[in-house]
């Protein structure tokens, strides 16, 4: 069995095992949702529902304290885990904005396409005691297209459609 199949399979015994878990629907574009977590090796008691007619980013942060990092799920699939955080220690409360620059707080960016997803956390690195209880958010905000890639395939169109109309003319 590989290593991500032994990883979904502890996540799912987990989130069976926790107790009772209530999942929140998010909603793209409205901001950060936060989640409270306790010790390593424990998932989020939360998951986070999300549907997505586009592609979009999910932006996971550690907030208040640094020093946590997560794994993220989406539909018991790994995704990745969030950055190493380079400092303990440092506080900002609930300003996770503010947290996702900072590099002492451990944060990550996910591409989801098009569908439903339920995300889930795993907790691999922890700052304080266990029964200290911790907070990190996340966001879903739509993935735009780079203006420069559709400008080039935009001027790439005009250009065929009038090398096709003067080959047209000869």
């Amino acid at each position: 069995m590989s290593n991500m199949s032994i990883k979904a399979l502890a996540v799912a015994a987990a989130l069976v095992t926790a107790g009772p878990s209530h999942a929140v629907t998010l909603n793209v574009d409205s901001g950060w949702d936060r989640f409270s977590f306790f010790g390593v090796g424990t998932t989020v008691p939360r998951t986070f529902d999300v549907t997505l007619v586009a592609n979009a980013f999910l932006t996971v942060v550690d907030g208040f304290f640094s020093g946590d990092r997560f794994e993220v799920f989406a539909n018991l699939i790994s995704l990745g885990q969030t950055s190493a955080p380079v400092d303990n220690g440092s506080a900002v409360g609930m300003r996770f904005d503010d947290a996702l620059t900072d590099p002492d707080f451990s944060s990550g960016r996910f591409a989801l396409g098009p569908g439903t997803y339920r995300i889930s956390f795993l907790v691999t690195e922890r700052q304080g005691t266990d029964s200290e209880r911790h907070l990190g958010a996340l966001r879903v905000d739509t993935a735009s297209v780079p203006l420069p890639a559709g400008g080039a395939l935009l001027l790439s169109g005009l250009g065929l459609g009038a090398w096709l109309r003067r080959r047209r003319k000869t």
